[in-house]
């Protein structure tokens, strides 16, 4: 498969998001990935983003927030 977008939580049964960012990221590098989560703090974003997530996003927004880094993302691979 060959998502055009993934939007993955950190926190998963049987592996957290971070890890399988990594999985993800081997196998289909140029799939954009947006984490949507309850947890997100300095160190887990820092991590995320060193790991190739392109946006966090958390689950206390609004889902226009979603939305728009989707949207976001999207634009930009069209550009």
């Amino acid at each position: 498969m060959r998502p055009d977008l993934i939007i993955i939580d950190l926190s998963m049964p049987g592996m957290n998001g971070l890890e399988a960012v990594r999985a993800l990221k081997e196998s289909i590098p140029s799939t954009p990935i947006i984490m949507f989560s309850n947890y997100i703090d300095p160190f887990v974003e820092k991590l995320a983003f060193s790991m190739g997530v392109a946006a966090l996003v958390s689950k206390s927004e609004n889902i226009s927030v979603l939305l728009k880094a989707a949207r976001g993302l999207f634009l930009q691979s069209a550009a």
